[in-house]
């Protein structure tokens, strides 16, 4: 089997309180646009990593993953990009800014989602079904691990108990 090299983004759905967790863009092509706590996976890191690292460095709070809410696939410049998108709870929070690429992070409701700039449709459209009460995501079966690796393996069936 032939690998490929591809894109590879993660975002961090954080809710709390009938509010969504969002960024707001500091520079690039986004500035001054919302979205999700975001970014890329790294090389020999997992995604899970990736989207916890993401809302840490974005934010300053620490989290832990609840299920795979989103994947979203395409081609982008001739390469495959797939973006996964992950329902996250917080733990801690610190009232700091840690990165320059950040302008803000702020805790928003439903009704204020659709009087922002949105990085993408994407993302506008992870925030209000997170706040809409169709919020769903599907657990890891559990972390496994062949030799001394580890991964973890996300599925839903009818039969599922691991639906959130």
């Amino acid at each position: 089997m032939g690998s490929i090299i591809c894109d590879l983004g993660v975002a961090a759905r954080v809710i709390q309180n009938d509010k969504i967790l969002l960024v707001k863009e500091g520079r690039g092509r986004y500035q001054n646009h919302w979205s999700l706590p975001k970014g890329s996976v790294g090389s020999g890191e997992s995604p899970e990593s990736a989207v916890l690292r993401e809302l840490e460095e974005e934010t300053g709070a620490q989290g832990r993953i609840l299920g795979l809410t989103a994947v979203r696939s395409t081609i982008a410049n001739d390469l495959t990009a797939v973006f996964l998108c992950y329902d996250v709870q917080i733990y801690s929070q610190t009232e700091s800014m840690p990165c320059d690429e950040i302008l803000e992070s702020k805790w928003i409701g439903l009704s204020e989602l659709k009087n922002l700039n949105w990085v993408s449709d994407t993302m506008h459209n992870l925030a209000i079904g997170g706040l809409s009460g169709s919020r769903l995501s599907i657990h890891s079966s559990r972390p496994l691990s062949k030799s001394d690796k580890s991964y973890h393996v996300y599925s839903m069936n009818r039969q599922s108990k691991y639906v959130a």
